[in-house]
């Protein structure tokens, strides 16, 4: 990330674009350009540009800038760009042939012949061929080509998926195929290839899992999120499978991708509404990926904290992120938010950075979309929390507490107690509201108590287990040293 980039206080493109790639960067610059200047941008996106073959691109923001010509170093660039196209085309076209002929791969599907062994003793296409098409998709990944370096990739990694065995040389293997390589004629990925983890790989080589890699920058770049969100998870199992010794991944190495790829996942979590609060959410609060983030990337806790405040459905989790911050060295408003409201029950510095969080959002490039809904559900956590502790409340200073006008707030009070079926009533004399007992039947306190017993008796039971172990092991030893001695 270009050290150029003056950010204003609370921006963290810096800090998410050292752990992006290249071309994934680029948006979050042009967002920022309305915060830091158009000519800051462009030389951040001129030196993100030079590890790029995107040399074309790379002029235009230079004499955007006001740069005459071209840069220095783009007609060498663009020289070696040229070459190494050429190089890797003639290389690949015995097997970007056979890919481009639909009767002849149906053929070879049909055969059994789909591979790389397979296509070599059927058709003599060598392991070469194979490889140098492997590296154009990644090529013209770097020239800015994400659909076609995105097919080219499918097409690659149809060829280790195991066929499906029924049918000798029938249908089933074709589909097979189809699932992983058939995505330029088919944006709909099949239901087969969802539910396989990794798209059906049964051993994932390093060179396999850049691929997965590849394949959900493609899908980022290219806006397809119900797809990138299967390669997300496509590319946790991966890392999964391959941490450790035996898989290839050192333990060191393991968590420097878990950190890629829960910034990576920033940007399918944002743009999938349907799936994404609830998986960003799933993916952080994983232990491994907890560590990750207290190790080398805290400032995600930024989004956590948005998505469990956002959604409703995972209000549970409030408790385990209050102890993740307090286990990590960073802050900004909205981490300060959680902590006076849920750590130091402060509802005047609530009411203070929730006010910070506002201007944080609109300028996040993941959040600024969820301010709206962000102020909204901070609202309803203050007034939760405030009327816990509080049987009448007025709403005059109520309404200062959520930063609102009483009028407004009187209308949302209303509109939140109607909606939330809560046990309260605005008495418009004394202009308050007046909150009812929540009491619990015996029953449900009786229910309450004793719903996890089953597991505290079980690992009171392992417990004495253990103990009981000990002792006797502790006395063995003793009768032992007592007959050394006689």
């Amino acid at each position: 990330m270009p050290e150029s980039l003056a950010n204003p206080l609370h921006d963290l493109t810096s800090r998410i674009g050292a752990s992006l790639d290249p071309h994934h960067v680029l948006p979050l610059l042009e967002f920022a350009e309305t915060n830091v200047g158009s000519s800051v941008v462009g030389e951040a996106k001129l030196s993100l540009l030079k590890h790029t073959n995107m040399v074309d691109y790379a002029v235009e923001i230079y004499q955007k800038i006001g740069g005459k010509g071209e840069p220095e170093w783009s007609g060498e660039k663009r020289k070696t760009v040229m070459a190494t196209l050429d190089t890797l085309t003639k290389g690949a076209k015995a097997f970007a042939d056979i890919v481009g002929d639909s009767s002849k791969k149906k053929e070879l599907v049909q055969g059994n012949n789909w591979s790389v062994q397979g296509l070599d003793k059927s058709v003599g296409v060598k392991a070469d061929a194979i490889e140098n098409y492997r590296k154009l998709a990644k090529f013209q990944y770097e020239c800015g080509d994400y659909e076609t370096a995105y097919n080219m990739l499918e097409n690659y990694l149809s060829l280790f998926v195991p066929q499906q065995k029924g049918s000798q040389g029938g249908d089933s293997a074709v589909d097979t195929a189809d699932d992983y390589s058939g995505s330029a004629n088919n944006n709909n990925m099949s239901a087969n290839a969802k539910n396989m983890p990794a798209f059906g790989l049964t051993d994932i080589t390093a060179t396999l899992h850049g691929v997965l890699w590849g394949k959900l920058s493609c899908l980022i770049l290219m806006g397809k999120w119900d797809e990138a969100m299967v390669a997300l998870n496509a590319v946790k199992y991966s890392i999964d499978v391959r941490s450790g010794a035996e898989g290839g991944l050192s333990a060191l190495q393991s968590l420097k991708e878990r950190t890629w790829l829960l910034h990576w996942g920033l940007f399918v979590f944002w743009n999938n509404s349907k799936k994404g609060l609830d998986a960003i959410i799933d993916l952080y609060m994983q232990d491994k990926n907890i560590q990750a983030i207290q190790t080398n990337a805290p400032h995600l806790l930024r989004y956590l904290a948005s998505a469990i405040i956002i959604n409703k459905r995972k209000r549970a989790n409030l408790k385990d992120l209050v102890k993740f911050i307090n286990h990590c060295d960073y802050a900004d408003p909205i981490i300060q938010f959680v902590d006076c409201l849920y750590v130091k029950f402060d509802f005047e510095g609530a009411q203070q950075k929730l006010q910070a969080c506002e201007s944080v959002l609109a300028t996040d490039f993941f959040l600024h979309n969820q301010t709206k809904l962000f102020m909204e559900e901070a609202r309803v956590f203050i007034f939760e929390n405030y009327c816990r502790i509080h049987q009448k409340i007025d709403i005059a200073t109520l309404a200062e507490k959520l930063s609102m006008q009483p009028e407004d707030a009187e209308r949302w009070i209303v509109d939140l107690i109607r909606n939330a079926s809560l046990d309260a009533k605005i008495d418009s004399t004394e202009n308050c509201v007046i909150m009812g007992h929540t009491t619990h039947s015996v029953y449900q306190q009786v229910i309450n108590k004793t719903k996890d017993l089953t597991a505290r008796s079980g690992n009171l039971t392992n417990n004495f287990k253990s103990y009981l172990g000990d002792v006797r092991e502790k006395e063995r030893r003793e009768r032992e040293a007592a007959r050394e001695m006689e």
